[in-house]
């Protein structure tokens, strides 16, 4: 009896702790590829190592075109829980609209994420249309994870961002691991 009493007060201790830390996600880039237009938009980012526990996107992109309403922006994820290339299309997405409405709606919110670490220009008050030709930089990119819902199960993604317009179709495919951390 004493050892359940004794029990009960260890888990009733610590549940507010474990609750109260807040462990997030932690993502790990794997690898950044492009595997078409590269008459559009050529890419040379990789994904190198920062420190011991963090993975992080560097390279340049360069558009040899500026990108205006004509093209569409897309993005499919796709999951493998374990690992082994077997992905699973996820009903989470981002689905095909005109660009503009890309930049000035969804982009808008996430474009914190891309502060500091890159060069891309910034959707102003009146917007950003078109996203204008030029050598963009990524430095140190890392995702932040507190903008992702807490409902993204661990494991192997595949993110594909597709960009279709009168000159061809670009495509970036990011490979990353999620992986959330238990309390005990």
């Amino acid at each position: 009896m004493e050892y359940a009493l004794v029990l009960g007060f260890v888990v009733l201790g610590l549940f507010p702790i474990a609750t109260s830390t807040g462990i997030e996600p932690e993502i790990t880039f794997q690898r950044v590829e492009q595997t078409m237009g590269f008459e559009i938009v050529r890419s040379d980012l990789r994904v190198t190592k920062f420190n011991r526990t963090c993975a992080v996107a560097n390279g340049t992109v360069d558009m040899f075109f500026d990108l205006d309403n004509s093209f569409t922006f897309q993005v499919v994820l796709e999951y493998s829980r374990m690992g082994n290339n077997q992905f699973n299309l996820s009903p989470m997405k981002i689905p095909e609209q005109p660009l503009c409405q890309f930049l000035n709606g969804t982009y808008r919110e996430y474009e914190s994420i891309f502060e500091g670490t890159s060069n891309y220009p910034k959707v102003g008050p009146d917007g950003l249309c078109p996203f204008p030709a030029g050598h963009y930089w990524n430095r140190d990119l890392v995702f932040d994870v507190t903008k992702l819902p807490a409902v993204i199960p661990e494991g192997f993604w595949r993110v594909t961002m597709l960009l279709r317009g009168p000159l061809g179709t670009v495509d970036f495919i990011i490979y990353a691991k999620l992986s959330k951390e238990l309390f005990w």
